[in-house]
């Protein structure tokens, strides 16, 4: 027993390793007839690390970090500006949304106003202008005394009244000033060019009035016919008109409809007239809408009222 002990079915240690392992397989024949079947056994060699771009294998730890790293870092940044970019448009979209609510109450704030508030305002300053006026209108100066019959601008001197249309006591004030007269409700007496006054032996009584809005004393004017009547009361007197003649429409630099002798009126020669102008279409300065008419008589302010007050008032 010098060593030889080992070497029966082993490979002594400088022997290359077999590369195959052998497998006995049953078989239906004796023992001594079994045949043998060799099986390759296979010798796994790692691939370079090159080979593992996801990161794993065989590679180094520095190169699975690189190489598995910056893919994930790249769809982590580009969610990031997707998510930037998300917020960004909600930040937009809900600016313009409040925008688009304010400018929508601004709006509606400007109809109610338009539409109601500049009445009621104007309703309550015309009023008190009116109150004035008939203060001024009340009988308390001596006999013989001379009525006053120059005026301040932005002064009230007269009530207008249109049966027809349903308009009363409407002040009449110097000049036509929208801040200062017509945005107060009142009917303003053109002074540029000069007009005269009711009182005057001959000219053109020429106003002016909203239609539509601060207080709107001429509404309705474009409802007027041929023979309604306006009555003007003064501290001269009850001045009595009957409209003749309506332009439906005219440019407003066209003052001759205001001039002494209108022109495009249905007079030829001097007279006592009065001129309704206010502005057209409805809701619109773009023309001008004109009524022209003459001075029927004057009755004394102290005698009754005249009876055109009680024309029939179509309107209601």
């Amino acid at each position: 027993m010098n060593g030889d002990e080992g070497g029966f079915g082993r490979a002594s240690s400088d022997e290359t390793p077999t590369e195959y392992i052998p497998r006995i397989t049953d078989s239906p024949v004796p023992p001594a007839e079994a045949q043998t079947e060799v099986i390759p056994r296979v010798v796994y060699t790692p691939p370079p690390s090159s080979e593992f771009p996801d990161g794993s294998g065989n590679g180094s730890e520095n190169d699975r970090a690189d190489q598995g790293s910056e893919p994930g870092t790249r769809s982590a940044r580009t969610s990031e500006r997707a998510a930037r970019s998300a917020r960004r448009r909600l930040v937009v979209l809900s600016g313009f949304g409040e925008v688009l609510i304010t400018l929508g109450a601004v709006m509606a704030l400007y109809v109610v106003y338009t539409l109601w508030w500049t009445n009621v305002e104007a309703h309550k300053a015309a009023n008190t202008v009116a109150n004035q006026i008939q203060q001024q209108l009340a009988p308390t100066a001596p006999a013989g005394t001379q009525p006053k019959s120059v005026f301040a601008p932005s002064e009230g001197f007269a009530l207008m009244t249109i049966p027809a249309i349903g308009k009363d006591d409407i002040p009449v004030m110097q000049g036509v000033d929208k801040a200062k007269v017509l945005d107060k409700g009142a009917v303003g007496h053109y002074t540029t060019p000069a007009t005269a006054m009711p009182w005057d032996p001959t000219g053109n009584f020429a106003v002016a009035a909203h239609r539509r809005t601060y207080g709107e004393p001429f509404r309705y004017i474009n409802q007027l016919r041929i023979g309604d009547h306006v009555v003007v009361e003064t501290t001269h007197g009850w001045f009595v008109y009957a409209l003749d003649k309506e332009l439906p429409q005219t440019d407003p630099t066209n003052i001759g409809t205001i001039a002494p002798i209108p022109k495009g009126g249905p007079f030829t020669a001097p007279g006592r007239y009065i001129t309704l102008t206010t502005c057209t279409p409805e809701w619109a300065s773009t023309y001008r809408l004109i009524w022209w008419g003459h001075l029927v008589r004057v009755d004394p302010l102290n005698g009754p009222p005249p009876a055109e007050l009680k024309d029939p008032n179509r309107h209601t």
